[in-house]
């Protein structure tokens, strides 16, 4: 089983939603909401002329911004006036619905995602299912869709292209005064969706005695202690290790290790202790390859015993693979499936910049810690730990520029790899174990409050 984007968050085909009569939370349901993206999702594209992108974004000069802003102080206070009105609201994000409607063939990718966060987050918030958001800042978002769907203001929708220049800037300008609080709920919607995957784990993370962590490329020097940390209360009953290997090679000679002799010595260290039902396996990076091919070899072993002497010791008891170095359609993943007893669970990262350059750089393919595998559907899960969408509404609320909304890829070019290793990545832009790591254990370990800290002033 795959499990998608945040577009996805809720999505169920036996949720029972049935659209127009249901009352104000069913309509606004995470469920609901999912189909109705879904759907527009599926819709193709008519592109964008670029050259009007530009014109378009050159004409809208300063006294015009300014301008934008008044009417949105406007917006605001009419906001203040509805916001607790949950029909009004209602309605509001009906009209909103149109909107999105109209123009999300021309929204890149990404950006339809990040727009469509703004709805998500303000339709939780309606339904009740979401209860951290601030009340300044549910007003904020209120403000910009009234300004958004309001057929009057600084440049009409209805001009092609230049109708939704001022609307592009206005959400630029929200999304940087909820910066902190979008991140927050799309952690939110990130664990929800990742804890009803590894509800199955449960019962038996108690079962656990031995915890072999293969750590990324480069990792000779790192004794992992942050990530045994980290991972403790997960398995509270099992030794930790580390399985040490020449990760210090350059690439290719690591990756050579791996793909030959590293997952023989690998199974040769899990076989040391014992019963390997009893053994969970985290690999990160390119210890995360070595846990696959470890896996698929010892898949490839179990048919050559007659079934009566199969147990399931013959096979390893949990894998996890974090921000996985491996081609997504490697062959050897479906292997690694009938190598453990729980379902092979994949954790990755659309946003992870390493991976996403990198890997891509040094092996042409994309990894499966960048992008899951959607194929795989026997004893296997996948719980996203981030999406291109953290990206570009960091991205959008520092550009504010219409063309980091439309389908351009000018956003691209201005942001580097190199500019990101300057400015620092953002959190979900990193690679490293422990953050994935941390993604594991929140997905498992409820804190004594299971909403994210949200704001002071609840909407």
């Amino acid at each position: 089983m795959s499990e998608a984007d945040s577009s996805d968050v809720g999505n169920s085909p036996d949720c029972g939603c049935d659209g127009g009569k249901a009352s104000v939370p069913d309509r606004f349901s995470s469920c609901a909401i999912a189909k109705f993206l879904n759907e527009i999702r599926s819709r193709s594209s008519d592109g964008v002329d670029l050259n009007a992108l530009e014109k378009a974004e050159e004409t809208f000069d300063a006294s015009l911004q300014s301008k934008a802003e008044g009417m949105l102080d406007g917006k605001l206070q009419e906001a203040l006036e509805i916001a607790d009105d949950p029909n009004e609201v209602a309605s509001l994000l009906d009209s909103l619905k149109n909107w999105i409607e109209r123009f999300a063939q021309k929204l890149r990718p990404s950006a339809f995602e990040g727009l469509t966060t703004v709805f998500r987050m303000m339709s939780a918030t309606l339904s009740g299912e979401y209860t951290g958001f601030s009340k300044s800042s549910f007003v904020a978002l209120v403000g910009c869709a009234l300004y958004c769907v309001s057929p009057i203001d600084v440049i009409p929708d209805a001009i092609p292209i230049f109708g939704l220049v001022d609307d592009a800037f206005i959400l630029g300008l929200t999304l940087k005064k909820i910066a902190s609080e979008l991140e927050t709920f799309r952690r939110w919607e990130r664990l929800k969706s990742a804890r009803s995957i590894l509800a199955c784990y449960l019962p038996y993370f108690n079962d656990v005695k031995r915890v072999i962590l293969a750590p990324g490329w480069l990792s000779e020097d790192d004794d992992c202690s942050d990530v045994i940390e980290t991972l403790r209360p997960v398995y509270p009953n099992a030794a930790f290790e580390r399985f040490s290997w020449l990760s210090n090679k350059p690439w290719q000679d690591a990756r050579d290790y791996i793909d030959g002799q590293g997952a023989r010595d690998l199974l040769n260290f899990v076989r040391e202790g014992g019963d390997m039902a009893t053994v969970a396996l985290v690999g990160h990076s390119l210890g995360a390859r070595l846990v696959v091919r470890a896996l698929a070899r010892l898949a490839e072993e179990s048919p050559k015993k007659p079934f009566w002497a199969r147990k399931p010791s013959n096979r390893i008891g949990q894998a996890f693979l974090l921000g996985a170095a491996i081609d997504a359609d490697d062959p050897d993943l479906k292997l690694a499936t009938g190598g453990v007893n729980a379902p092979l669970c994949n954790f990755f990262n659309r946003a992870d910049r390493v991976l996403s350059y990198v890997y891509r750089i040094a092996e042409q393919k994309t990894p499966l810690g960048l992008s899951g595998n959607s194929e795989l559907r026997d004893n296997y899960y996948d719980c996203v730990l981030s999406g291109h969408e953290e990206y570009w509404l960091s991205a959008v609320g520092n550009v504010g520029s219409i063309l980091s909304l439309l389908q351009s890829k000018t956003l691209i070019s201005k942001f580097s790899l190199a500019e990101c290793a300057a400015a620092g990545l953002p959190e979900y832009g990193r690679h490293e174990f422990d953050l994935y790591a941390r993604f594991f254990r929140e997905s498992v370990v409820l804190p004594d409050e299971t909403q994210t800290d949200g704001a002071a002033e609840p909407a």
